[in-house]
């Protein structure tokens, strides 16, 4: 890869992770880095490992979405996780890697962070504007009996991009845009890394309890009016599975999946 911001030696250096990102596949360009990730799993690449491309074609966040990846701006990457958990924790891997990734940007840019359910992560503007979306989550797995499979934790996150086009230019932000500044991708990636290991290895040996009360206190929108698929209510915040609360006019409603949207 010809990006030196994203040199493996530059990554290796800067790891402190226990796992994540010791085994890496760095690759200037591809179709989508959960693909590849997957194709990785299945041929027995190790706990930990993560695909990195400085490019995607096809890169796609939830609900089928594309996700917009061109070079040598942000980071695009998908991480081999093998928890010891049953599928039904699934939506929990999701909400831990939410809190990891808010952590992280938090930390760059020290403004308010927050997670949009189920798969979203906001920042504030330096300015005081509103919370504009700067990484997007796809947890994708294949169960294996009564635990999981290899569970693929894809991360796009905008972290030096100066502009965005179409519809993204009202709702999306970048780490630079942000903190004023161009920040090392090889810096960022590291400390990502790391802070998404923390909460996915929180959940798999203290279980969901301290997710929940984690993004009870990072969940965008809570307490306000929102709409989830065809499903109105205010936000309450979330359960113990990691279903999104609603209290709508015939009572409280829970959901397992939705596109979420202010009222």
């Amino acid at each position: 890869m010809a990006v030196d911001d994203l040199a493996r030696e530059s990554i290796a250096r800067l790891l402190a992770t226990q796992r994540y990102g010791r085994s890496l596949d760095l690759r200037a360009r591809t179709g989508s880095t959960n693909d590849d990730a997957r194709a990785a799993a299945e041929g027995g690449a190790p706990d930990g490992h993560v695909v990195l491309a400085d490019a995607q074609d096809t890169g796609r966040g939830a609900l089928g979405h594309a996700w917009s990846s061109p070079a040598g701006t942000d980071l695009y990457l998908s991480i081999v996780d093998r928890p010891a958990v049953p599928p039904r924790v699934l939506p929990q891997i999701t909400l831990a890697v939410g809190l990891g990734v808010a952590d992280c940007v938090q930390g760059f840019t020290q403004r308010p962070t927050l997670v949009k359910w189920p798969n979203d992560v906001l920042v504030s503007a330096a300015d005081g504007a509103a919370h504009r979306k700067c990484a997007g989550i796809l947890v994708e797995t294949t169960s294996s009996g009564a635990q999981l499979g290899a569970v693929v934790i894809g991360i796009g996150l905008d972290v030096n991009r100066a502009a965005f086009e179409g519809d993204l230019a009202e709702t999306a932000t970048s780490l630079a845009q942000v903190c004023g500044r161009t920040l090392d991708r090889a810096e960022v990636l590291a400390r990502l890394l790391l802070e998404v290991e923390r909460w996915v290895d929180r959940l798999v040996h203290a279980g969901g309890a301290p997710i929940v009360a984690a993004l009870t206190e990072r969940l965008a929108w809570r307490g306000e009016r929102v709409v989830c698929g065809d499903v109105m209510g205010d936000l309450l915040g979330v359960d113990a599975g990691g279903g999104l609360r609603l209290a709508t006019t015939s009572g409280v409603r829970t959901l397992a999946a939705g596109s979420l949207r202010r009222a």
